[in-house]
C-alpha cells in the first residue's frame, strides 16, 4: 500500500520542515528473482564468436536486475523497500534517534479537546513535540521534522541507510529542508504560515485541465472516445 497525502498529513503541523531524498534508478537496485533470470537472457555467439571455447556452442548472457517494462517490476520493488523503512527509521525508543516518538495521539472530531489544526492521528515525543516521520512513494522519499536541522538529520539518516542496504541515493535530487518543499505525489504542502496549506502541483492541475477539455470537445462534437485515450 502506497501512501497518500492523507497520510503525509499525519505527520505535519505548522512550521514543520520537510525534505526530499531519491532513489536512482529505481528497478535497478534490487534483484531478479533467480528462477526468473534463465529467461531474461541473450544469445552473444554471433556478435563475440571469439569468446565461444571448444565444447561450447553459445555464449549466453543474462541479466539480474529488475526488469525495465516487466509488469511486476513496480509491486516488487515498492514492497521490499517498504520492508526496509523500519531500518530506515531505526529504534523509536532510542533517545539519540531522530525518529524517536513516546505516544500516539488521538485528536478526533467530537473529543473535548479536539483541535481542528492538528491531525486525527499523530505521533508524539515526550515533550509533546510532533515527531520527526519518513513517507516513500515509490522512488522519491520525503523525511520531515520539527525543525529544519532535525528534518536535515532525518534525510542524512534516511540517505545514509540507503547506501548501507546497497540502495543508490540520488543526492543530486535531494532538497533541502524547507516549509514550502517541491511537489510529492503530485501534492504540495506549504507550513509557513498560520495554517498547513494543501496544494495540487501545477502540473497535475494543467494535465487535469487539459483532459477536462478533451472531454468537453468530444462530447460538443460528437467525436468518438478512445478507450485507451479515457483510461
Amino acid at each position: 500500500m502506497l501512501p497518500t497525502v492523507e497520510s503525509h498529513l499525519r505527520a505535519v503541523d505548522v512550521d514543520t520542515y520537510m525534505a526530499d531524498n531519491d532513489i536512482g534508478e529505481m528497478f535497478l537496485n534490487f534483484m531478479l528473482d533467480v528462477e526468473l533470470r534463465q529467461f531474461a537472457g541473450v544469445d552473444l555467439s554471433l556478435l563475440f564468436p571469439e569468446e565461444l571455447f571448444p565444447g561450447v556452442s553459445c555464449l549466453y548472457e543474462r541479466w539480474e536486475r529488475m526488469l525495465m517494462g516487466f509488469r511486476p517490476s513496480p509491486y516488487l520493488t515498492t514492497r521490499d523497500l517498504m520492508r526496509l523503512e523500519p531500518r530506515f527509521k531505526g529504534s523509536r525508543l532510542d533517545p539519540k534517534n531522530v525518529f524517536r516518538w513516546d505516544r500516539v495521539i488521538m485528536n478526533l472530531p467530537g473529543m473535548s479537546q479536539y483541535t481542528p489544526g492538528k491531525p486525527w492521528v499523530y505521533r508524539a515525543r515526550k515533550d509533546g513535540t510532533m515527531a520527526a516521520d519518513l513517507f516513500l512513494y515509490i522512488d522519491d522519499l520525503r523525511p520531515t521534522g520539527p525543525s529544519k536541522r532535525e528534518c536535515w538529520d532525518a534525510s542524512h539518516q534516511v540517505g545514509s541507510r540507503l547506501t548501507w542496504y546497497g540502495l543508490q541515493d540520488a543526492a543530486r535530487k535531494r532538497r533541502d529542508a524547507s516549509r514550502t518543499p517541491g511537489a510529492w505525489a503530485g501534492t504540495v504542502i506549504h507550513t509557513d504560515g498560520e495554517e498547513v496549506l494543501l496544494l495540487v502541483s501545477q502540473e497535475k492541475w494543467d494535465k487535469t485541465k487539459k483532459w477536462v477539455a478533451w472531454m468537453k470537445e468530444h462530447t460538443s462534437e460528437g467525436l468518438a472516445f478512445s478507450h485507451k485515450e479515457l483510461e
